[in-house]
């Protein structure tokens, strides 16, 4: 005889089987792609347009207060979605209804996601650091990603590192998505199997 347990969201299942179409796991869902994409896309934006476009100013100082500003305006925001995406994973139910399709894409999942709130912190507290090399921000720069000769070794170090971190962070969190798209699929897939079931 099949036992019969209750889902993560409520629902009665049949051992072997998952539910994730709940209602009340779709606000759970939107939030965490969310704070995905604005993390995504903000990192996108900074790393391909604008710390490129800056070196157009003429001025190294000017070029250092342009990106520290823009970089602090959106890591503030960058970082509290990436929390958030962490929250609706870890307390909304993502993480336990997801783990009941696949562990392992689910494990994997974790790892990267704990990753990208790590290279996103991170990444915010270098700019910082950057910042503070010069009154109102000013530090010299060649371009977001490149020091001047004029830069401050600490402040030419930590951007290099943030750099790095925030190629990291597209990655991390690109790969995140890539899951995410492969657990629905399961999710479906599953669904499908059990309606199959269900009036065989």
């Amino acid at each position: 005889m099949i036992e019969a347990r209750m889902g993560y969201l409520g629902c009665p299942l049949k051992e072997g089987y998952c539910a994730m179409t709940q209602q009340a796991s779709t606000r759970v869902r939107s939030l965490h792609k969310m704070g995905l994409g604005i993390n995504l896309g903000g990192t996108l934006f900074g790393l391909i347009a604008l710390n490129p476009t800056v070196k157009r100013i003429g001025d190294r100082r000017e070029r250092g207060r342009v990106l520290n500003d823009a970089w602090m305006r959106f890591q503030t925001i960058g970082t509290l979605a990436m929390g958030m995406a962490v929250a609706m994973w870890r307390l909304g139910g993502l993480k336990d209804a997801e783990s009941d399709l696949d562990p392992t894409l689910a494990g994997i999942k974790n790892v990267l996601l704990g990753g990208a709130l790590l290279t996103s912190v991170a990444s915010a507290i270098m700019g910082r650091r950057i910042a503070r090399q010069a009154p109102e921000g000013d530090t010299p720069v060649e371009s977001g990603a490149e020091p001047a000769p004029e830069t401050p070794d600490e402040a030419a170090r930590s951007q290099r590192l943030s750099a790095f971190l925030g190629a990291a962070t597209v990655a991390l969190v690109a790969g995140v998505l890539g899951l995410s798209s492969a657990l629905e699929v399961r999710a479906v897939e599953k669904s499908q199997g059990f309606l199959s079931r269900l009036f065989d």
